[in-house]
Parts: C-alpha cells; structure tokens; sequence
C-alpha cells in the first residue's frame, strides 16, 4: 500500500481477509468473514413480514442484532450494534420494500482485534450476498496510535494492548464519503488526518476483496447451472 512519507506508519497492510458465503441455510445470505484471526459471521433475512408497529408505508424496517462470542450482550456488543446499523440506515434502499423488514444478525466467533471493522465488513458482504438492496457497499477500517506514536492499521489483539488513541473509520465504494468515525484516546488533529488517509487507502484494498469473492461466487455458481445442461447434450 502506497502512503505519504510524512506517516510513521509500524504497519500498513491488513491481515489477510478470507470468506465463506453461505454456511447457513435458513437465511437468504450468510457469510463467515475473517481478518486476520478475527472471525465473525452474519446472516440476513428479508424482505420479510413486518409487526404492525414497525410498520411503515416509506419504507422497510431495518432490524439489526449482534451476538457476542459467549453470554449476553454487554455495553460494548450494544455499541458495535449500533454502529452497524448506523451504516446501514445510511446504505440500504429500504424504501424499495415499504410495508417489510429485512433483518441482519451478526454473531462473534474469535475476536483478535480489530472486530468493530471485521463486523461491519462482513455485514456488508451478507447484504450482498443475500441481494438485498445497497445504494453502496460499503468498508470499515481500525487503525491504532502505539505507545510510540507510530500508526498501525489493523492492528492484531496484542497490538490494541499497547495503543495510545484507536480509530475505527468506514467508507463508502462510490464516492469514498465517511459513513462512520469513531475514536477513543488522546490524539492531534494532523493525526486524525493521517490516519483518514491510511485508512481510505486500505478500504480500496478490501472494496476488491469484495469485488473478486463475488465473482467467484457468482462464477461457481454459474458453472453449477451449465454442468446438467451440457451433460444433457452430451
């Protein structure tokens, strides 16, 4: 990844990025995403009925549930949630399917860092995967400030044991407009402008990701369709 010579970047790669779609077979989308160790997956549903009190004539529900590895959801699981949902009130075309509601669940399964970033891209790749409707896809980006003041992009469990600021940036694939900031820690102004551009830079990396498992999904699939058909004339 090409930055400017002004970053004291430690690290500016991301951890490898791999994806299964479709694990799970009562839902219209799933996929089991991972960065690195982190591993989470996510599953959607809809457009489906919706309980008259959710009800609305502009547009559909949007229902959003992210389920830690073990136990109840504390303050921290509500706030990851919250943020996902937050990115897809402002992504989805809900007023395609007025009267309805799609849901997403987003559930845990290894956190090694870096899993606010790691949730919100595999709730995108479940939306898509799923077809449900997208003005954008979309990506997130962690980025952490060390101890020495050194930039490190998406950084691993024991790296965030040793950060001075954390920042946690998502972007959209049509314009690269910021959809989501959040942070945490002390840090300056020229920082926060850095880590920005570090972190736009590598959602350029994980838009293709999302572009090159798409075709292949849909390319396997494909092949999946012609096969009885050229046994066929055979």
């Amino acid at each position: 990844m090409n930055v400017p010579v002004k970053f004291t970047v430690a690290k500016d790669q991301l951890r490898e990025m791999h994806c299964e779609f479709n694990p799970l077979s009562r839902c219209d989308g799933s996929v089991m995403y991972s960065q690195g160790a982190s591993v989470v997956i996510s599953a959607v549903l809809g457009p489906v009925e919706v309980k008259s009190q959710n009800l609305s004539i502009d547009g559909s529900y949007l229902e959003c549930n992210y389920r830690p590895k073990a136990g109840l959801p504390q303050v921290k699981e509500r706030l990851r949630e919250a943020a996902i949902k937050e990115i897809l009130d402002l992504t989805v075309l809900s007023e395609a399917y007025p009267r309805s509601k799609m849901s997403i669940q987003v559930q845990e399964l290894e956190d090694r860092g870096s899993m606010d970033a790691c949730a919100v891209n595999s709730a995108c790749l479940a939306m898509l995967i799923g077809g449900l409707p997208l003005k954008s896809s979309f990506a997130a980006v962690h980025c952490i400030i060390n101890e020495q003041g050194d930039y490190v992009l998406d950084p691993d469990q024991s790296e965030t044991a040793h950060q001075r600021a954390s920042f946690t940036l998502a972007f959209d694939s049509m314009e690269g407009n910021l959809l989501l900031i959040q942070t945490k820690g002390a840090f300056r102004i020229e920082q926060f402008n850095d880590i920005e551009c570090l972190c736009r830079s590598a959602s350029q990396e994980i838009f293709k990701f999302y572009r090159s498992q798409i075709a292949k999904f849909h390319g396997k699939s494909e092949e999946i369709k012609t096969k009885p058909e050229s046994m066929e004339t055979i």
